[in-house]
């Protein structure tokens, strides 16, 4: 950048980012490293590959924060200090890219001159300071992108997810005020909050305190022993495995086509008095 430009923009220096063909960045596999990870054995992110492919006007976003490495001496080679995943998924992203007969992506990367005990603080310090988005963040970033006159599809790309998910988090932003704030705070989990979205304010907030009062939930934590409680909760079943009406007449109806595919003399009253339900009369109901 050239010194005019950093004045008008009051800059007060710049760095530049080198770029790397992925498979030319080397991914530590030696555990006596101090550049070692054991996350360098994770599977490739599928959703981070799609992420880097997404070429919705026909160019590949590619990988859009830089990694950070370091030069080897001893190989001149460039190691990947943080940013493995990316690396890899880049590399996945290459070959569908390559079949499909476009331009690959290039990799960005931050390159320091440190030493060992600095690299390793570097890849610890990379992974241990990062703010998640919190689900209102990321469905009112959702909704503008959307307003640009793009789809769901594209949303789900974007986040990782998928577009059933988009529509659930979009739902949230419609959801009683009750529901909002106790997602946002982390009280309940998200996938509450997509069920109690469209519930009249007044339900809200009971069903909110409910879950608040009998399945309390820690922030950024699984509420384990509590997730079946709520689950009671949400749904209003109070009895735990007691199964709907409607789940044991789809039950029935599929346990009479099975009788009468396999069973060709079964009177043909008794399958249609199964579909209806008489079986019930064994348990004393109507």
């Amino acid at each position: 950048m050239p010194k005019a430009s950093r004045d008008s923009l009051n800059a007060k220096g710049k760095r530049d980012a080198y770029m790397f063909d992925p498979d030319d960045l080397v991914l530590v596999n030696d555990e006596k490293s101090p550049l070692y990870d054991e996350r360098v054995n994770l599977p490739i992110d599928e959703n981070l590959v799609l992420n880097i492919m997404f070429a919705p006007d026909g160019v590949p976003q590619g990988v859009l924060e830089p990694i950070n490495g370091t030069r080897n001496s001893e190989t001149g080679k460039v190691e990947v200090i943080d940013g493995r995943q990316r690396v890899k998924a880049a590399r996945e992203a290459n070959k569908r890219l390559k079949k499909a007969g476009m331009e690959p992506v290039w990799v960005p990367c931050m390159l320091k001159r440190t030493n060992a005990h600095g690299a390793m603080g570097m890849l610890i310090s990379s992974n241990e300071h990062r703010q998640n988005d919190t689900p209102l963040g990321k469905a009112q970033k959702a909704q503008r992108y959307l307003a640009l006159g793009r789809d769901e599809s594209e949303v789900a790309t974007l986040l990782g997810i998928s577009t059933a998910s988009v529509k659930n988090l979009l739902s949230l932003l419609d959801a009683p005020a009750a529901v909002r704030n106790a997602v946002e705070s982390g009280k309940i989990s998200t996938s509450d909050g997509y069920k109690l979205a469209r519930l009249d304010p007044g339900e809200a907030r009971t069903k909110v305190a409910e879950l608040m009062e009998h399945a309390p939930r820690t922030p950024g934590k699984k509420r384990s022993g509590n997730a079946k409680k709520a689950r009671e909760i949400v749904s209003g079943n109070k009895e735990p495995g007691k199964i709907s009406k409607k789940a044991e007449d789809a039950v029935a109806t599929d346990i009479a086509a099975w009788l009468g595919e396999t069973y060709e003399d079964l009177p043909k009253e008794m399958l249609k008095e199964i579909r209806a339900g008489l079986w019930r009369k064994v348990r004393g109901e109507k």
